[in-house]
């Protein structure tokens, strides 16, 4: 039981790193090829591939949680 307790924690957080980590990419190459012509920084004060960015990793992760207790609510 611990076993397997300690391999579901194992997965939750690489599946969750790997979340952040794929939608922080996605959202920056999305960000970068079609909001860079916006004046976003005068508003807000931030490029618009950083703000594309951060809210694909936030995206991404909750999509792997999300993932994750489906998976875990399936396999038990």
């Amino acid at each position: 039981m611990t076993k397997k307790l300690l391999s579901g924690i194992l997965r939750s957080f690489s599946d969750l790193i790997v979340g952040t980590l794929g939608g922080g990419f996605i959202g920056l190459v999305v960000g970068g090829t079609f909001l860079g012509g916006f004046d976003i920084y005068d508003r807000i004060g931030l490029q618009g591939y950083e703000l594309a960015m951060y809210v694909g990793a936030i995206i991404g992760a909750i999509v792997m949680i999300i993932r994750g207790i489906k998976n875990l609510i399936r396999h038990n």
